[in-house]
């Protein structure tokens, strides 16, 4: 549209142009006519002392028509002498007037000159050559908006597509590669363009990113792997230490802290190893329903005794038949972080409650509790690994449930978002329909 309006400006441009100065040669020309007929009338008016002025107009009348020739002569007194106009003031030089019948169009263009022997004589030409000069050039002019409209329009579609077509292609690359495909690359048309150039810039970035990603999960990988087998060593060696000395209280205590201490350490590698599976399996497949009302119904009775044991109290709120795809061992790992973030940071006294339903053909799940919640500012980030705020940093964990939450949520192109409970927090996790 934009393509089309600024041809369409161009063209009316030109044409105000075209018109201004077509109508002013066009009157120009009227004007010089009238002033070569006034010299040569007067040339054969002065032989016979001007009186044969009033024929030779008559006679002019007959030869070109009144109907578009106009002459007046009258006396210094204002009296018509001939002619087919009304008596006026005297008036030198050129001026356009209205038409005797002034009901119908288009204006004179005349001149007068006072004569040397008093007499006022005016000539005049109406302008029907150059009203039907600009409807030519009107019509001309519609026709060549109307065609450039039409050019424009079809030639800005053409250019819009192809490359809205390109903007598309890098847009469903992005979204691929947002859904955990790394692979995925900005295809080339092979025409040698600025969106082949910019495609291939691109594509040597995520080539680059990918090798940094890989290399980095990779090392990951590795200080996982290889810390948990000295680690896990380092146990068992606690634990048969522990054993061999049943009367030492003491003893047995300090050896007990530490293998909690390893047993944390383990459990860190263990959800570190989990979100880098799950973050390299890109997206679950859309083959496996689960009943998510059974699921969510179980793992709160499960949880209802734990609630009760730390002084709070939890209710559930499930709609039934709420199926969604994906893995069902995943979903209750991702519930049941949550459930455990919710005891864990909340006080005694505080209710948990977790609620499903349906939301416009989606199910959803709500899990909120009246605890001290999270700051608006740190709720992005708390899904970082390892990232804990400032009053959850003296209790239990590693920091890494919500990250590993967060991959599941991605996993299942789901969403997640934290919200006020008023007070407390809620955490909203909406699936796709």
């Amino acid at each position: 549209m934009l393509f089309a309006a600024f041809f369409c400006a161009a063209v009316l441009l030109l044409f105000g142009i075209t018109y201004i100065y077509a109508t002013k040669y066009a009157t120009q020309g009227e004007i010089a006519e009238i002033e070569v007929e006034f010299a040569r009338m007067i040339e054969e008016a002065r032989i016979s002392q001007y009186a044969a002025l009033p024929d030779m107009i008559a006679k002019r009348l007959r030869e070109r028509g009144s109907e578009h020739s106009f002459y007046l002569l009258q006396d210094r007194f204002g009296h018509k002498l001939a002619g087919n106009m009304a008596a006026m003031p005297p008036i030198e030089g050129g001026v356009r007037l209205n038409r005797p019948d002034k009901d119908k169009k288009p204006y004179v263009v005349a001149s007068g000159h006072t004569l040397e022997n008093g007499d006022f004589l005016l000539i005049g030409e109406d302008l029907v050559l150059l009203e039907e000069m600009d409807a030519v050039l009107i019509r001309s002019f519609g026709v060549s908006i109307a065609a450039t409209v039409l050019i424009a329009l079809v030639c800005g579609l053409l250019i819009s597509r192809n490359v809205l077509r390109r903007v598309a292609s890098v847009s469903a690359t992005s979204r691929s590669i947002i859904a955990g495909d790394m692979s995925t690359r900005i295809p080339l048309r092979g025409v040698d363009d600025e969106f082949d150039h910019l495609a291939k810039s691109v594509n040597d970035m995520l080539e680059r990113i990918e090798d940094l990603m890989q290399h980095t999960q990779q090392v990951a990988n590795d200080i996982a792997h290889d810390l948990r087998t000295p680690l896990t060593r380092l146990r068992q060696r606690l634990d048969r230490a522990r054993r061999r000395d049943p009367a030492d209280g003491a003893h047995h205590e300090v050896l007990d802290r530490s293998i909690e201490e390893v047993d944390a350490i383990l459990n860190t590698f263990t959800a570190l190893l989990r979100i880098a599976q799950i973050q390299a399996g890109g997206t679950v497949s859309s083959t496996n329903p689960v009943d998510l009302s059974q699921l969510l119904e179980s793992i709160s009775e499960d949880f209802v005794p734990a609630a009760r044991d730390g002084g709070r109290s939890m209710h559930a709120r499930i709609a039934p038949h709420l199926t969604v795809n994906g893995d069902r061992e995943l979903l209750t790992q991702m519930v049941v972080n949550l459930l455990d973030n919710a005891i864990l940071h909340s006080t005694p006294g505080a209710q948990i409650t977790v609620t499903a339903q349906q939301i416009a053909g989606a199910p959803q799940i709500v899990i909120a509790d009246t605890g001290q919640g999270i700051p608006r500012e740190e709720r992005a980030k708390v899904f970082r690994p390892f990232y804990r705020i400032e009053p959850s940093r003296q209790a239990e964990g590693s920091g890494l449930g919500l990250s590993l939450v967060a991959a599941i949520v991605n996993q299942h192109r789901a969403s997640i978002r934290l919200e006020d409970n008023l007070p407390g927090l809620r955490v909203v996790v909406a699936f796709p329909s």
